[in-house]
């Protein structure tokens, strides 16, 4: 794509400063929406098993770090500013460029409420469900349902290969009544996702639509659908039409044999997110911290164009709901944006020429977003570039900032730990074992460089997942 595209591409748009993220101290981060952890891949880590490749999601993981870039405080509702790292790639060992797309707002803690909100739960209590996680479920649920008010309105909704509807939708008065009714459900028959889905959204359906308040299914269910639709398209369809009509979705996985592929999809669509509930430590912190976040999307249609400088290519980007790590594109769109607790990143990978020059541009790049309460797109125009004073060799590595170093480990992490557990799937365990021993290390170095204790953490799961491998 040439600048001469990419400027008519952008030409509508209003530009809104420079865009940069909040200080610290400042107002709230925000995060993409789609998977909001790796829950999944840390569990199976716990209980001895080896994950699937597609368990580590690259977004996942990154909303579960605070990423922040240096900059001036926020001034709007999304603000996205940039950052530069040049360093190997762990999948290739090629010296890479990786632009950091860093997100925050300028929400004030002090004020922010939550909008009214109207409820659709849909529990999966498929045979699949039975024992730990069902019970899982219902804990969860009644946690939920202590999150509401008077202000709010709640159904609840269960499936096997067939739907009843416990509660219809109304307003919220009689909490110990709902949890009576949550109380009630057991575990019977086969899984028709698509059952439960439809009858959440017709509960939902039955509340005028109302630009003060929020409309939102909470889905909780393994995603092992058997009966039904099966397939993502089917799903995507379906939660693309409600979306349109201001339902949106949340996910809530549990079981240890989730179908974490299926999720990943569904939660790209507009509106979506999706979290993994491992145990009641996990469920009380996603209802205590992070509800009033996770339904409240401050940005829509977020596209990102990147253009990169002459003899540069884009090779990948990390942190975009429902693309595959490695997959490329010039412009990228993400579909919702949230209000978070931590600044969330995209990350962009760039190859070019061995060496690179000083104060050189490397990427320049343009976003446009439509804020959540309905006020006019805006846009902005950013560039990165390594600043460094001396030309850099292929060997050498550069940061902009602290953060995007932080960003780049994390996605060698997603990178290694996918690479070793494709190797484990196909039989070939001394590669697995060289890829996760050389994630490990990796991990353990910038922690230590950094000082960060957050990801000390991460190269402990670096290293159970080693060991795990281990003859």
């Amino acid at each position: 794509m040439t600048r001469k595209h990419l400027a008519a591409l952008w030409a509508a748009f209003t530009l809104v400063g420079c865009g940069v993220s909040g200080a610290p101290g400042g107002g709230y981060g925000a995060t993409p929406g789609g998977a909001q952890d790796i829950a999944l891949a840390r569990t199976k880590i716990d209980h001895g098993q080896i994950p699937e490749p597609e368990d580590f999601v690259a977004e996942g993981l990154y909303s579960e770090h605070d990423l922040p870039l240096d900059g001036p405080a926020c001034e709007q509702v999304l603000c996205l500013r940039t950052a530069t790292g040049i360093a190997p790639a762990l999948d290739t060992g090629r010296q890479e460029v990786f632009v950091q797309v860093g997100f925050s707002s300028n929400v004030d803690p002090a004020t922010f409420h939550r909008k009214p909100l109207d409820v659709a739960l849909v529990i999966d209590h498929s045979g699949s469900m039975s024992g730990e996680p069902m019970e899982a479920v219902k804990a969860a649920a009644r946690t939920l349902v202590d999150k509401l008010d008077g202000n709010d309105t709640f159904s609840l909704v269960i499936f096997d290969h067939t739907t009843e509807t416990l509660v219809t939708q109304g307003q919220v008065k009689d909490r110990a009544a709902l949890k009576r009714a949550i109380d009630t459900i057991h575990e019977a028959g086969s899984t028709c996702i698509e059952c439960g889905l439809r009858d959440g959204f017709k509960q939902l359906a039955k509340v005028q639509a109302d630009a003060s308040r929020a409309r939102r299914l909470f889905l909780f269910t393994d995603a092992m659908p058997n009966v039904g639709a099966t397939g993502e398209g089917e799903f995507m369809d379906l939660l693309r039409s409600h979306a349109q009509q201001g339902r949106d979705t949340t996910v809530f996985g549990v079981n240890i044999a989730f179908g974490q592929a299926l999720v990943t999809k569904i939660s790209s669509v507009r509106g979506a997110n999706y979290f993994y509930l491992s145990d009641a430590e996990r469920t009380r912190k996603v209802f205590d911290e992070d509800f009033d976040f996770l339904v409240t999307p401050i940005a829509y249609d977020l596209k990102m164009a990147l253009a990169p400088a002459e003899g540069y290519r884009v090779e990948a980007v990390y942190g975009l709901p429902g693309v595959e790590p490695g997959a490329s594109e010039a412009v990228m769109d993400v579909a919702t944006v949230f209000l978070s607790r931590r600044r969330g990143a995209v990350l962009a990978r760039l190859s070019g020429p061995g060496q690179t020059q000083p104060n050189q541009q490397l990427v320049s790049s343009s976003f446009s977003f439509s804020p959540a309460e309905g006020a006019a797109p805006a846009a902005v125009t950013l560039s990165a570039s390594y600043e460094g004073g001396e030309p850099l060799e292929s060997t050498a590595t550069w940061y902009s900032q602290r953060s995007v170093r932080k960003t780049v480990a994390l996605t060698n992490f997603i990178l290694g730990a996918r690479m070793a557990c494709t190797h484990w799937m196909k039989g070939e365990r001394e590669q697995a074992l060289e890829v996760a021993n050389r994630t490990e290390a990796l991990l353990k170095a910038e922690a230590e460089a950094l000082d960060d204790a957050p990801l000390r953490a991460e190269a402990e799961l670096a290293g159970k997942l080693a060991a795990l491998m281990k003859p």
